[in-house]
């Protein structure tokens, strides 16, 4: 039987102490020691699953809409 982490290089347990590590301002190398991976891995985890935002704050009537420094 195979189970659904067979092919992953993290576990459930991994993501939840990378995020815990994230929310206390851990280093990504701290992280990386903690669940006994490389600094890599934890890179490209945090960055294959974060979340973007971005606020203009021009409103859409705004004369200098078209100079937005967020591509809008």
């Amino acid at each position: 039987m195979t189970s659904l982490n067979s092919f992953s290089h993290l576990t459930l347990e991994d993501r939840r102490i990378i995020l815990t590590g994230i929310t206390n301002g851990s280093t990504k190398t701290a992280i990386a020691e903690t669940i006994g991976k490389d600094k890599s891995t934890v890179c490209k985890e945090i960055k294959s699953h974060r979340k973007l935002t971005y606020r203009c704050s021009m409103p859409l009537e705004c004369s200098n809409y078209k100079k937005c420094p967020f591509g809008r």
